[in-house]
């Protein structure tokens, strides 16, 4: 492997550049997208975690995962090898790039869910991981941007950009039209709960105990995906955001949850959200829905399960009594709804990775069911449309191995053909077909009422 990589990988450093500023009166996530949009190269990943924003521009080497096939690209020339264990390759791979602090940046396809369980399936995408090294790597807290560059004329560009940005602070143009998003609520909606009591009839007859369907709307105008995450960011609170435009697809979203949250000392975290109920601008009401979400037994059931399987997902690859439920089902304001959250922690075995922690907890148990084999074989059948990213992942990846890796749910989509969103619920055995529908109504609510036009 290592002759074929040879040529290929890095052995570069970044020109780094600090900016010291107090960015009390900015808007980050205009800055960042400022930047994204300024930037002499078209693809980019922003990444919201916590109190940094993180922005990928441009790709200077490219590590595609496909099932059987790792190919890796720079800018030159490009190489395949061969896998059988994708979790020990990735890893090999990222540790032969001789790059100081080096950060990937990149996103996993719903397929995976598919080679992970060893089930066949045509409708997704055959791509399963997709990760870069930026040409341009910039971090933005409130006191400092960071930016990392190979080449100065990317560096000179970025100063410019934000200088720019700085003189024409009360100069911004805010005239963009709202998408209305009254006719999204009922498209798909006799299909969704046909699907819905079907589920509910395989549950019925034991064949699986609980199983994420969601639903594709499609939009009838191209959204201005900048100022529409700008707006949709200062409208939801989510555990991440993200604005991804890769391989001609753009997509920007509000993530409740993450998939894996791993640091450098091997110790994983996951955060399941199971059990939903709508906000409310009037204050008891919104009060009497949360006491309903927390007495309601169809939701409490669907949370628990979702917790005791992430519980033994994590035992499978972390160390002997390390695993333990750090907080349990807390209620979390997210956009328009309103979730049961709990979180989990463990620490990874010494023989195994992050990758393989990663993979053990993907596909999100939210997002797919249980058990996840059976339920995402449900999917494929049930679910007439690929989900290619949706309910996969954004995520970034840092040299001492940590990970980071959001949910991708509350989101929208868009190619040169259309622009869509999906929304999705929990099916158990207690679950009604027209409330299913109304909960994924209150989600896509979460972006939907957010959206301008380009």
């Amino acid at each position: 492997m290592i002759t074929a990589m040879k040529k290929i990988l890095l052995e570069e450093d970044y020109i780094e550049k600090k900016l010291k500023k107090d960015m009390g009166n900015i808007n980050l996530y205009e800055l960042g997208t400022s930047i994204c949009d300024n930037s002499l190269y078209d693809e980019h990943v922003i990444y919201e975690k916590e109190k940094e924003i993180s922005i990928g521009i441009g790709k200077k080497l490219e590590v595609i995962v496909n099932p059987k096939l790792i190919n890796i690209r720079d800018e030159n020339e490009e190489v395949s090898i061969e896998t059988d264990d994708i979790n020990q390759d990735i890893k090999f791979i990222f540790e032969s790039i001789d790059i100081d602090e080096w950060r990937a940046y990149g996103i996993a396809n719903f397929s995976l869910a598919y080679h992970n369980y060893n089930i066949e399936s045509s409708k997704e995408n055959s791509k399963l991981i997709e990760l870069f090294i930026p040409k341009v790597d910039i971090r933005i807290t409130e006191k400092e941007i960071l930016i990392r560059t190979f080449y100065k004329k990317d560096l000179d560009n970025i100063i410019e950009t934000i200088e720019n940005f700085n003189k024409n602070l009360n100069n911004k143009n805010n005239d963009s039209k709202y998408i209305s998003d009254t006719s999204l609520k009922e498209q798909n909606s006799q299909e969704y709960k046909y699907i819905v009591s079907k589920a509910v009839e395989d549950i019925q007859n034991k064949k699986y105990e609980k199983v994420i369907l969601s639903r594709k709307i499609t939009l009838d105008k191209k959204v201005n995906m900048s100022k529409s995450y700008i707006l949709g960011r200062s409208k939801n609170n989510p555990a991440r955001s993200y604005y991804v435009k890769l391989n001609g697809l753009e997509v920007i979203g509000y993530s409740p949850e993450t998939v894996a949250e791993i640091d450098k000392n091997k110790i994983v975290h996951t955060f399941p959200l199971a059990g939903t109920r709508a906000m409310n601008d009037d204050e008891d009401k919104k009060d009497s829905l949360r006491k309903e979400l927390l007495t309601d037994p169809k939701e409490i059931s669907e949370h628990a399960v979702s917790v005791k399987l992430a519980y033994e997902e994590l035992e499978n690859v972390c160390e002997d009594e390390s695993v333990c439920v750090t907080r349990f089902m807390d209620v979390l304001e997210r956009g328009t709804v309103q979730h049961l959250a709990s979180r989990l922690r463990g620490k990874i075995k010494e023989n195994l990775n992050e990758w393989h922690a990663f993979n053990m907890l993907f596909p999100a148990v939210t997002a797919s069911g249980i058990p996840k084999k059976e339920c995402i074989e449900a999917i494929s059948k049930l679910e007439k449309e690929s989900r290619d990213l949706y309910s996969g992942s954004v995520m970034i990846y840092d040299k001492d191995g940590s990970l980071d890796a959001s949910l991708v749910l509350r989101s929208v989509y868009q190619n040169q053909e259309s622009t869509w969103l999906r929304a999705g619920a929990g099916i158990v055995k207690l679950s009604h077909p027209e409330r299913e529908l109304e909960e994924t109504r209150e989600k896509l609510s979460s972006v939907s009422q957010q959206l301008l036009e380009l």
